[in-house]
């Protein structure tokens, strides 16, 4: 998997401080990791498929919700 660079994140966040690049990201519906160094980590393909309009989901089961009703 290739990632952006950190100045293709800057500019596709138009933030350059980590901690806003990673607000803007979570604000944007962008799927990223954090790496060690605590900088956001964007696959190019998401963002490729974000900005062409097939956003890539992410495929982790939703937890389901408790019957309420039940109660």
């Amino acid at each position: 998997m290739i990632f952006l660079t950190q100045s293709e994140l800057a500019e596709l966040t138009e933030r350059k401080r980590k901690a806003e690049q990673i607000a803007w990201l979570k604000a944007n519906g962008f799927l990223f990791a954090t790496g060690a160094n605590g900088h956001a980590r964007v696959s190019r393909e998401h963002v490729q498929a974000r900005l062409c309009g097939s956003a890539i989901t992410n495929t982790a089961p939703a937890a389901p919700e408790p019957n309420w009703g039940a109660m």
